[in-house]
């Protein structure tokens, strides 16, 4: 059972989904800063991050549908799907970059789903798998997204990703400010994210793996893919802009329609 997709949005939407959201996307941004021309797809929840890559050829929005989507339109290249954890619409190494936000935590199959994403990524591609981390305080309150499902330590991620044919390349952790909205809060949330890297880097509310894909005879999934299931129309959302004051923190216009929710038939 996968968290509902308006309590994703919701989350996304406020003060403090905002902050968490700056700061992941800028390391996601830093590692994958050569994304020009790059088909960059996202599964799990990924809209957030997908605005990162304005120079990509193509971003696309894989929503499991047990969860359903509501698309963050990033422009006439940006596209949004329904698909099972395993079973994905998209033909074999068609993706450069490979973004898994939100999605394994919760996949009832992990080793499967990370099949189909070493299936859909291109030779030489690149993966970052961003789960809630068991040791730190967001995998503790319920009340965001990354304590849904099974929050992974370090080892067990890498451990995951060797056993899918992935080869880690680069860890990293954020969201080290506590999980809570109060404005001095998010105000200092700064400060803890800068302390928090150099003192305590063991207890990040994230874990960031990158890893690259590795080549073995006879490894892809032969399984077929459904046919896309389309997504709902694009709610009109206003652009991601930084407040010169706090760079990591995100701020989003409202939106002028009600989210939209779409399900698997």
């Amino acid at each position: 059972m996968r968290t509902d997709i308006l309590n994703v949005y919701g989350f996304y939407a406020s003060p403090l989904g905002e902050t968490a959201a700056g700061f992941i996307r800028d390391q996601i941004a830093a590692a994958w800063a050569d994304h020009a021309g790059a088909r960059v797809a996202g599964f799990g929840y990924a809209e957030p991050y997908l605005s990162g890559f304005p120079d990509a050829e193509r971003t696309i929005a894989l929503a499991p549908e047990g969860q359903g989507v509501v698309h963050w339109p990033q422009g006439e290249k940006s596209r949004a799907a329904l698909v099972a954890d395993h079973h994905w619409p998209l033909p074999d190494a068609s993706v450069d970059r490979l973004l898994i936000v939100h999605g394994l935590e919760e996949a009832s199959k992990p080793v499967r789903l990370m099949r189909e994403a070493w299936r859909v990524l291109a030779d030489g591609g690149r993966i970052i798998v961003v789960v809630g981390h068991r040791r730190g305080a967001w995998a503790m309150v319920e009340t965001t997204p990354f304590a849904a499902g099974r929050p992974y330590l370090r080892g067990q991620l890498v451990r995951l990703l060797n056993e899918t044919m992935f080869e880690p390349s680069n860890i990293a952790s954020a969201l080290y400010f506590p999980p809570f909205g109060a404005r001095y809060l998010l105000r200092a949330a700064n400060a803890w994210e800068a302390a928090g890297g150099r003192l305590w880097p063991w207890l990040g509310g994230v874990l960031m793996v990158e890893a690259k894909k590795r080549i073995a005879q006879g490894a892809a999934v032969a399984e077929a893919a459904p046919l896309l299931r389309p997504a709902i129309a694009p709610q009109r959302l206003g652009a991601v802009a930084r407040a010169p004051d706090a760079p990591y923190a995100a701020r989003l216009a409202p939106s002028t329609a009600r989210p939209g929710r779409a399900r698997a038939a």
